[in-house]
């Protein structure tokens, strides 16, 4: 038997530990982004660094803009690109029929309702994305573009950082280890050596079951009425890092660049890993950053989760040194969003859900629609694709140029090695 080995979102993975289930499939990745932009925003892009089209499986769609669409970018092609990109629908008159409004004032950390629910609009959203390598990614908020309406563009990158896992497959009398790190947020070169800051908590649960982690069940609301958040996965949740300071820079303070979790033991080799990160901007006032470097000198918080903690050694833009107190300090600024992400090592077959339009005579972006499961894969397709568009059998992507507009209806049954037999029906309008 072949087995398959994905390298899923933001993670780094390897062979599964069990020959019953051999798909090593890594982690999914959900997140609520606060719209800090301004001004209304119509839309969301997450950028995946030297990542295809075919790498990314599951997608989180209960938002104001539905199901995403993804646009490749091989214009490098030793470092390709793909696009996950949110954006509203136009009425016929070219208006805008989704937003994202600009919160009335601070946010306090999401409890799931307010992103997830269409019939809410109070400034923020959640998204998701899960896929198979590891990769830097971006995130950006989607504005009008005030010198061409009717057209949007990217607003500044969004405060919120990637997780990346690294999975260690079992070794004699040792078991499969998972250790996830979240860097310092990407942004565009720094001024100075340091460039902007920003707090992170780390919450994570324990490692009781393997129960199977549906991405669109990695949000923060309790929906199931359990009285645990359900990106817990039915357990408890435990602050792992109450507070740590993330900034980017050229590697004067390595312990700023990223946080490294502990390793977590798989002892059965199928057990799930749940965590969720908090962001919340850095509010020190300048005195509080050094002027040469532009660190932030006050890197620990108070007791009252608010304040900085102690008293550093500050240099000015002069090179003269003085004592700045942190515990008279507010530090901990507005919440900027958190990301819901989840590891698991054994993933059972499925279908994608959805699939973007097509475009006539334009190349279709290519789908993998079968994840997880056990290869080699066997396909089987009933009804009519657009003629131009072909599914393979064996790797289950589907691809081609549309030659014919109109909206096609057909179902696709999937069967892996272990004769596990899964199916979907999908509807994919080819524009003209």
């Amino acid at each position: 038997m072949r087995k398959s080995v994905y390298l899923p979102v933001l993670f780094l993975l390897g062979m599964a530990p069990t020959s019953h289930a051999s798909t090593a499939y890594g982690s999914l990745c959900n997140f609520d982004a606060i719209n800090d932009t301004e001004v209304e925003a119509h839309g969301f892009e997450i950028e995946i660094e030297d990542v295809r089209s075919t790498a990314l499986q599951y997608t989180y769609d209960y938002n104001h803009y539905g199901a995403p669409d993804f646009v490749e970018d091989l214009s490098n092609p030793l470092h390709p690109k793909t696009v996950v990109r949110y954006a509203s629908k136009k009425d016929s008159n070219g208006h805008y029929l989704s937003y994202t409004a600009v919160p009335a004032g601070p946010f306090p950390p999401t409890q799931g309702h307010q992103c997830t629910n269409p019939a809410v609009n109070e400034g923020c959203e959640h998204f998701g994305v899960s896929y198979s390598t590891n990769a830097k990614v971006h995130y950006y908020w989607l504005i009008d573009n005030p010198a061409a309406p009717g057209t949007l563009i990217r607003g500044p990158e969004v405060t919120l950082s990637a997780p990346s896992w690294s999975y260690q497959p079992p070794a004699p009398n040792k078991p499969a280890e998972v250790v996830a790190v979240i860097p310092a947020p990407e942004e565009p070169a720094p001024a100075k050596e340091f460039g902007k800051a920003s707090w992170v908590k780390v919450i994570k649960t324990q490692l009781h079951n393997n129960k199977h982690i549906p991405l669109n069940d990695l949000i923060s609301a309790d929906k199931d009425n359990d009285g645990k958040a359900d990106w817990t996965n039915g357990e408890v949740a435990q602050v792992e890092t109450e507070w740590y300071l993330l900034q980017k820079n050229i590697g004067k303070n390595k312990k700023k660049l990223k946080l490294p979790g502990a390793a977590e033991p798989l002892q059965n080799g199928d057990e799930k890993i749940t965590k969720r990160y908090e962001f919340y901007t850095y509010a020190g006032g300048p005195r509080s950053i050094d002027g040469e470097t532009g660190e932030a000198m006050c890197d620990k918080v108070g007791k009252d989760n608010l304040h900085g903690s102690g008293t550093v050694d500050v240099t000015d833009a002069f090179g003269n040194g003085y004592l700045f107190n942190c515990s008279k300090e507010v530090v901990v600024g507005d919440y900027t969003g958190a990301q819901m992400v989840g590891f698991e090592v054994v993933a059972p077959l499925g279908l994608v859900e959805h699939l973007q339009d097509g475009k006539l005579n334009q190349a279709y972006v290519k789908r993998r629609l079968v994840v997880g499961g056990n290869t080699p894969y066997s396909l089987t397709k009933t009804g009519a694709l657009p003629r131009g568009l072909s599914l393979n059998a064996t790797t289950g992507i589907l691809s081609g140029t549309p030659k014919k507009a109109g909206q096609y209806t057909f179902t696709v049954s999937a069967k892996d090695a272990d004769q596990v037999l899964v199916e979907r029906t999908y509807t994919l309008t080819v524009l003209p």
